[in-house]
Order: structure tokens, then sequence, then C-alpha cells
């Protein structure tokens, strides 16, 4: 009996499916029991009738490139069993780490070549892939490229499947590994010239699938010269990353030829191939490629990758934007009659991202037609919807010019308000950001912010306060309290780091609110994680020393607690730098009582070195000397030398000057490039810096024949005898004829600037006191 209940048990799970490992495999079932047809692709799921009722089109379905022939079925083989076993053991072998490396290659080629005519079937496997990865990671050049010559022709299916698609990536990140070697670039350019043939043939439909788009840019990338660590620039970006780039108020760094400078083109030809191939096929298409989000993907990869010749990426916007439309005027690039459709694109995600990349990448002319012709006039329309506030983003922060600038803030200006309401904030601080980057409209970009901030029966003096907690003010307007414990604004924070990255002279009223905050207020600030790095804008801004210090006497009593916490121990550093001689003892008095538990922290040992703390404890009168002689090294060296390059780039960014009152938009290229080579112009002389360059006693002489700096180098050595610079070395000749050096120059890296700053810190025996950390602590953003 008990034989035959046996029997019967094992003929039921026969008929079910259960092999001997007792694993329920029904066919056309995936591991994670979703429905699949025959060709691998999952079939529709019950969300995507929501989103086609939401954003009104019909989700696209796979089309290939002959339309009149059927698509073509995946063959499902299964692997047969002694390939099974001999791949198992590969496996056990791989992972036993008894094969000598020399052995690894003899044994990887072994296994790619058992391969030969299986590729389909051992790379679609979910345990044999595996196997496949390991070998391809570990192989040669010549295997490697065997081995994708060898699946070429199933190349797309195996992209499109969800477990060939790993093996595909692999494969295409170790060619990637061989990209910079000069002897193998012929080998590796025919390889790819044959995968991409293939899958040029079923783009619209790798495009579309959700793990052949990801095969597909990396495979773009490969083909343009991507360093592997690059590869997640050009795959989904994160918004956060995003928002914290437009709001970035430093350095203008547009986008047009970046890509071209940093990656060396290694296959023009066959990048250029799949690029025209793909976006030529899915031409008749467009429409729904673009509300696609795996063909968005794929187009936004596209489009940032040609950034570099104006001429293709007017070509693929064109398509893109217009699809099969040939009816394109010779005058306008795209044309106002495109308007109602390039809206339509602000309606739905993957299509106002597509926007956004188009808008980020395209030339000028495209640029300046598409703001003024397509998005003028419905600025606030765009800012105040949930996908077009995105891309209005975008046009702010890739705006060319003040003048576009200008015509931005003209309809926005008096509707920052409302954005904020409608939690829109990312709008104006990207409004903050450019108009710091190109250096105009800021004046009336803090007024009308400070407006927006303020009630209308409410005074001035609250303007900080409401913006770190911008999102509480704004619902509860009228009575409205600081809310101690609740963590303030980040896009809030955001904005007022970079207002006070502007001159001092269009910020009073924020400055002004900032140094009548009470004193528990300000603490709060410093030990919240945005608002520390309010403090510190502006306490790195061109404010004047007596009210940065001010702000800094409100923290006392307080620099211990906010030592102990990582992000706000910056802050005490930063306020450390900026005190007074009785400030900075003050700190390190209340970072003494704290010593043995800061100590133990992450961050602390950084924090005890970088003030001291040790050599206060030990000698504090040796200390406070040693502190005097840092700022009195430091007063000379701004005294004769002007402000340090990097320092002066980095607090500055060189912006205009005031004019009679007026902000100066527009620079002259002559006078620009005359200030760059430290060449004083006539119109300089009432607008002298006290962060010059050059020295002001400076000859007329020595202005056209010699260095600029050479009259001062001679002066400061002939008085290096009362300097601390000379004084306090131990090998005088050697230091004083090494700084002759180096003052002569008329240019000076910023490590040399360090080692004339750091010669100022060297005590009577030649030993420095200048304390070197073994490394550099980074803040997490």
């Amino acid at each position: 009996m008990v034989e035959e209940k046996e029997k019967r048990k094992k003929g039921k799970e026969k008929r079910h499916g259960k092999g001997q490992f007792g694993k329920h495999k029904e066919k056309n079932i995936s591991h994670k029991g979703k429905r699949r047809d025959n060709d691998g692709n999952k079939g529709k799921l019950p969300s995507d009738s929501v989103k086609e009722a939401k954003f009104g089109y019909s989700k696209p379905t796979l089309t290939y490139a002959d339309s009149s022939k059927p698509p073509p079925s995946a063959p499902r083989k299964r692997v047969d069993p002694e390939t099974a076993k001999y791949f198992s053991e590969i496996t056990n072998l791989l992972e036993s780490n008894t094969v000598e490396l020399d052995d690894i290659s003899a044994i990887c080629g072994n296994a790619l070549e058992e391969a030969r005519g299986k590729e389909l079937e051992l790379t679609t496997d979910p345990i044999i892939s595996r196997t496949i990865q390991n070998l391809l990671e570990s192989c040669d050049l010549d295997q490697l490229c065997g081995f994708l010559c060898g699946c070429a022709e199933s190349f797309p299916i195996i992209a499109t499947d969800g477990v060939g698609s790993h093996v595909a990536e692999t494969a295409i990140k170790a060619l990637a590994k061989h990209m910079y070697d000069e002897s193998s670039i012929s080998y590796i350019e025919d390889t790819l010239s044959l995968i991409c043939k293939i899958v040029a043939k079923d783009s619209v439909s790798v495009m579309q699938s959700r793990y052949g788009s990801h095969v597909l840019r990396s495979l773009l990338c490969l083909c343009k010269g991507v360093p592997l660590d690059r590869l997640d620039e050009f795959h989904v970006t994160k918004r956060s990353d995003v928002l914290a780039t437009r709001v970035s108020a430093g350095p203008n760094k547009p986008t047009e030829g970046k890509i071209r400078n940093e990656f060396e083109n290694r296959f023009e030809l066959v990048f250029k191939f799949l690029v025209r191939e793909l976006v030529d096929r899915a031409r008749d298409d467009m429409a729904r490629l673009r509300v696609d989000q795996f063909s968005s993907f794929v187009l936004q990869t596209v489009l940032r990758l040609s950034v570099g010749s104006n001429e293709e990426l007017l070509y693929l916007i064109k398509i893109v934007l217009c699809g099969p439309d040939q009816t394109l005027g010779e005058e306008n690039i795209i044309g106002s009659e495109r308007k109602g459709d390039i809206m339509a694109l602000l309606e739905d995600t993957a299509s106002s991202h597509l926007l956004e990349v188009i808008i980020e990448v395209a030339p000028e002319n495209l640029y300046h037609e598409l703001l003024t012709e397509i998005f003028m006039g419905s600025l606030f329309d765009i800012s105040s919807h949930y996908c077009g506030n995105y891309v209005a983003q975008a046009l702010i922060s890739s705006a060319r010019n003040s003048n576009q600038i200008t015509q931005i803030l003209d309809e926005l200006g008096q509707k920052v308000k409302e954005l904020i309401k409608f939690g829109k904030s990312g709008v104006v601080a990207s409004l903050l950001a450019a108009c710091q980057r190109l250096e105009t409209n800021r004046r009336e970009c803090c007024q009308a912010l400070a407006e927006a901030v303020t009630g209308d029966a409410e005074s001035n003096n609250n303007i900080i306060e409401h913006i770190l907690y911008l999102d509480s003010y704004m619902l509860e307007m009228s009575r409205w309290k600081w809310p101690s414990g609740e963590k303030m604004n980040v896009l809030g924070c955001l904005m007022l780091q970079t207002i006070f990255k502007y001159p001092k002279q269009y910020i009073r009223l924020f400055i002004e609110n900032l140094v009548s905050m009470e004193d528990e207020h300000v603490f709060y600030t410093a030990k919240d994680s945005g608002g520390s790095r309010v403090i510190e804008a502006f306490l790195s801004s061109d404010i004047g020393a007596k009210i940065k210090l001010k702000l800094i006497a409100k923290l006392k009593g307080h620099f211990g607690d906010l030592a102990m916490n990582a992000s706000s121990s910056f802050t005490v550093e930063k306020c450390f730098t900026e005190s007074n001689i009785s400030l900075k003892e003050a700190i390190c008095g209340e970072l003494l009582d704290i010593r043995s538990d800061l100590s133990k922290a992450r961050h602390g040992f950084h924090l005890l070195r970088k003030l001291d703390i040790d050599g206060y404890a030990r000698q504090p009168e040796q200390w406070r000397m040693r502190q005097k002689s840092k700022e009195t090294a430091y007063r000379e060296f701004h005294a004769v030398f002007g402000e340090p390059r990097g320092e002066e780039i980095k607090m500055n960014a060189s912006y205009n000057k005031n004019y009679n009152g007026k902000e100066k938009h527009d620079y002259d290229a002559d006078r620009e490039a005359k200030k760059l080579n430290h060449v004083e112009l006539p119109s300089d002389k009432k607008q002298k810096s006290n962060r010059s360059y050059n020295s002001s006693k400076m000859s007329k002489k020595e202005k056209v024949g010699k260095p600029p700096l050479q009259k001062s180098a001679n002066k400061f050595i002939s008085n290096s005898t009362n300097t601390p610079f000379v004084r306090q070395s131990g090998k005088k000749d050697s230091a004083v004829s090494e700084l002759a050096q180096l003052a002569s120059k008329s240019d000076l890296t910023a490590g040399e600037v360090r080692s004339l700053f750091n010669a100022s810190l060297k005590n009577e025996k030649g030993q420095s006191k200048n304390l070197k950390v073994p490394f550099v602590r980074k803040r997490k953003r």
C-alpha cells in the first residue's frame, strides 16, 4: 500500500510539472508569477489600464522594423542535461578558489567554446546565465568578442529577456574595459558594428522593453566612449540630483560641448550609425514612443550623448518633437504651429522628462525659439503643473543670457508667492540660482522672494525664519510661530544659501534678519542639517567681519552641542575660521569640556586636530601666539599678494561690479579677457577691489614690461626680517630663495599659494606647526 501511494504521488507531481527538486514550473509563468507571452515579454498589468485612463493614451505595443511580417517568436529551448551538467561543474570549479590565475583564461575559453550555438538558451537560463556572466568577466578580449559575435543574431531577444539582459549588460561592461587599448580598437569596433546592425533592425522593440531599454542605453554609451564609472549619468537620474544641479549657483557650465570634450568618441561611425538608424526607424511611431517610459529613457540618452554637434542635435530634436512631419519652415527650427503638440508633452511624466532634456541640450538658437515661441505667455501655468514645473526649472536653469532671465522674471516675478503656495518652490530656487549664475536681476529676485514670505500686516523682520520653514509658514501665515524640533525646509535652505552668494548690497534685508534672530533660533538653525549650511553660506559671503562676529557670538555656549553633531560640526569649524582670538578661545574652551566624547565620534578627530584642542589644553599662551601669528601672516599675505586665487574664485565667482548703483548685465569680451590676464583697465581705477591680484603700487613701467608681482616680491623680501615668513624659519636662506622664486611668478597655483602661506607657520627650529590631517573630511550632501 505504501509503495502504491508513493507511485501515485510521483505521478501526480509529474503531471503538475514538479521535478526532482520539487519546484513548480508552469509554462509561460515567470518566477514572479506574472504571465508572459511566448516571446518572454510581460503581459499587460492591471496598473496599465489606470495609466491609460489618466493620461488618455493607449499603452504602446511592440512594433518591428518590417510591419508586414509578424514579430519573430523567441525559441525557448531547454538546455540539454549534458550541457547543464558541464556548466554546473564549471561553476563549482570557479567557486572553489583552487584554480590558478594562469588557468582561468583557458577554462573560460573552453567553456565559451562549449556555449557556441547555444548562446540564447544559456543566457536566458536563470541558473546558467550567472555562470556565463562570471565567464565573460574573466575571459580574454578574443573570447569575449567571439561570444558576442556568436549571439549577435539573438542579441535583441537576449537584451529584452529579464535574465538575458543581465548577461548582455555584463558583456558590454566587459567590452568597455578594453576600450582604451589601442591595439584592440579595431577588433572591438568590428564586434560593435555587427551587434548594432542587428539591434538597429529591432530597435523600436528593444527600446520599448523594460530590460532592452537599459541594454540599449549601455550600448550607446559604449559606442560614444563613456567610461564605466560614468554610465549611471546616462541612465535614470534621481530627481534630487537633478534639482541639486539646477539650484547650484556656481559658475555657468554650459551643456553644449561638454560631452565631446570629456569623452573620446572611440567608435564615432558606429555611434552615428546606431543613432540614425534608431531615430529613423522610430520616426513614424514617435508619438507613442515619447510617452513610453522606457523608450523615453533611450531618447534622453541619445540626446545627451549627441551634445557637441549642433547639426546632429537639431536633426534629432526635430524628429523627436515633430515625428514624420516634414512641413517645417526654413525660418524657424520648430515653428509656432507646433506649440499645441509640445505643450501636450507636459501632461505626461515620460514625455515631460524628455522635454527637459531637449531644453537642456538644445543649441542656443533652438532654446531661444522654444522660450519665445512656445513657452512665453504660459510660464506660470507650466510652473504650476505637477509635471510642467520640472520643465520650467530646466528652462530657467538653461537660460543662456541675462535678457532671457529678464523675460522669465517679468512673467514669474509677481507669481512667486503663488508658486510657493502651490508647492513649486523648485521653480523659485532655480530662478534665484540662474540670476546668480548669469549675474543679473538679483535685486529684483530678492525683493520678489521677500514680498512672497511677508504677510500684508507683517513687517520684514522674520523673512529668514519664514523661508527656513517655508511649507509650514505658508499653511499658517497669520498664526505661524517658530516650530521648535521640526526639520527645516530643504528648498528654503537652498534658496538662502544661494542668496548669501549674492553681493551684499542686494541682500541687506536678509543680512539684518539673520543677525537679529533670537539666540535660540540661531542655535536651532545651526543644528539643523539644512540650516547649518545657511549659516556657513552667510559666513563665507562678502559680508563684513563685524557682522559675522555678531552672528557667531549668538552661538556661544552651544558650540559643544553643535560639535557633537556630524553636520553642524562643519559650522563650528567655519565659525572658528571667521572668529577673532577671543571667540576662537571661547570655542576651544567649550570643545575642551567634551574632548573625550568628541574624540569617540567619527568626525571628532578631524575637528579636534583642526582647532588644535590638545595644544590649547597644554599651552594656552603658545596656542594664542600661534593663532595671532596666523592672523598676522594672513593679513600680510593679503596686503602683498591679494586674496588667494582659489578662494577668490570660490567666494566671489568673479561677479560684475556695480556701476552707479546699477548691476552690469553684460560683459564685454575684450574686457573679460584682459581681466583674466590680470591687466588693469582704465575704467577700473575707481573701482579697485581689496581682492585684486595685482599690487596697487605698481609702477607704469612694471605693468608693461615685468610680471605683475615683481616689485611686490622685492619689497616683501627686503623687509622679510620683520615678517613671520622668514623669522620663524630655521633655514633662512633657502626660505628666502624659495619665496623669491614663487613671488616672481605672475600666476600662482593653489599649491604654491599654500606653500607661501604655510611658510608663516614654521617655528625657529624649522618644524612646521601647520597640522596635516591624514584625510580630507567630506560632507555628504
